[in-house]
């Protein structure tokens, strides 16, 4: 760490770490980012090989530096990953590699926390960790019985190891949709996408543009005109999906992929590649139990249910929401066309704890990373300005005559 205790640790060398590094590396405020794997965006460097972007490149990249034409307009996330370990190369972000952050309590009018290396105080500590070290299993009577192979879809890189088996992957978010169609290429076909809440298909790109190309005329355009125009575009879907069996959540329900984009389900079907089905109810031995009481007998299952926030270091009694993730306290920051308010992300009833890199609204999460990463630097900018304004009161000895 040198010769000077930086005021700010970020925990997390993701993409949401990398963008708080640089906004505080800008504001000339000492940092240090600290995260447990050997590389940086460990995330990303260990994917499996086909995923790609579910966001283009014109909103997807860091500060000051947009994407090479070579990564094309979704780029994979090998490329990405390149990219991210290129940028804090670049401007050389003070990241410390192989440290596992243990604990992080309020200490002091600070946060003192403990890692692999020792024990640290820290004036404020932005919690970068991400979502994707936690992923989420959903308690299904029986799975724990279930003779096959069970995964998580944290855990899938390429579909060999499934040759020649009945597969079902549960969950019908972006990732479910990616593996259900990349399955077929080794596994019995047809592959059962078991979904809960059902799926709303979108065109990767609707009257001719990507989505964020859209977004780029109409934030161009008076927002009287734009804002609906971008509404309209983004309502835009692949109609009677159902009659493929495909199951489409009702108008006022929330679902798991409504960010899901491109016709790769809805030809795979057609194949007959990928089977849509209801989410069994439980297990029995091999047999996945349907809500119809049939039974679809599987040899695997790949759990594609998403992830919690990893947030498991942090010792302390703030307000959190039914997925542990901590309330944000309110603050004044203007509101972005096309984004929810932006409210700070300090957490509430914890002074100088952040949380950055949780929040997907608006333009999509790498996007957002920035937004975050400026707001949160601003936002300990002032509490270190705050601190340095407090008066230091001492004792004074008696006067002697």
């Amino acid at each position: 760490m040198g010769d000077q205790q930086p005021d700010v640790l970020v925990i997390g060398a993701g993409p949401a770490g990398i963008a708080c590094a640089y906004f505080l590396q800008q504001r000339g405020i000492a940092y240090e980012v600290a995260d447990q794997a050997d590389v940086i965006a460990s995330t990303w460097a260990y994917q499996y090989p086909s995923l790609r972007l579910n966001t283009t490149r014109f909103y997807s990249h860091l500060p000051g530096a947009k994407f090479p034409l070579s990564f094309r307009l979704f780029p994979t996330a090998r490329q990405y990953h390149a990219y991210l370990v290129r940028f804090a190369q670049r401007h050389r972000l003070n990241i410390r590699l192989g440290v596992t952050v243990r604990r992080v309590a309020p200490e002091g009018g600070g946060w003192r926390v403990e890692r692999s290396d020792g024990v640290f105080h820290y004036a404020a500590v932005v919690a970068a960790s991400g979502r994707y070290p936690n992923p989420y299993t959903p308690r299904i009577p029986g799975l724990d019985a279930f003779p096959g192979a069970v995964m998580h879809a944290h855990d899938y890189r390429r579909p060999e190891p499934f040759a020649g088996q009945r597969v079902m992957v549960i969950g019908n978010g972006p990732t479910g949709v990616d593996l259900a169609c990349e399955l077929p290429q080794a596994a019995d076909r047809p592959v059962l996408l078991a979904m809960r809440t059902g799926i709303r298909l979108k065109p990767r790109w609707p009257l001719g543009l990507p989505k964020h190309a859209w977004m780029l005329l109409t934030d161009r355009l008076p927002a009287r005109i734009g804002v609906p125009l971008e509404r309209w575009i983004e309502d835009i879907s692949y109609r009677n999906v159902a009659r493929w069996g495909i199951k489409v959540p009702s108008p006022d329900s929330a679902s798991g992929a409504a960010g899901t984009r491109g016709p790769e389900l809805i030809r795979a079907v057609r194949r007959g590649d990928v089977r849509p089905v209801d989410a069994p109810l439980r297990f029995e031995g091999r047999a996945a139990i349907m809500p119809d009481g049939s039974r679809l007998e599987v040899d695997s299952v790949i759990l594609a249910t998403g992830y919690r926030p990893a947030l498991a270091y942090l010792d302390i009694a703030c307000e959190t929401d039914e997925t542990g993730l901590p309330l944000r306290q309110r603050a004044d920051y203007p509101v972005y066309r096309g984004y929810l308010p932006h409210t700070g992300y300090e957490a509430r009833g914890c002074p100088g704890l952040y949380i950055a890199g949780v929040f997907y609204q608006g333009r999509g999460a790498l996007h957002n990373f920035n937004v975050e990463g400026a707001i949160i630097a601003d936002q300990i900018a002032r509490r270190l300005a705050q601190r340095a304004a407090r008066p230091t009161f001492m004792s004074a000895a008696p006067a002697v005559s």
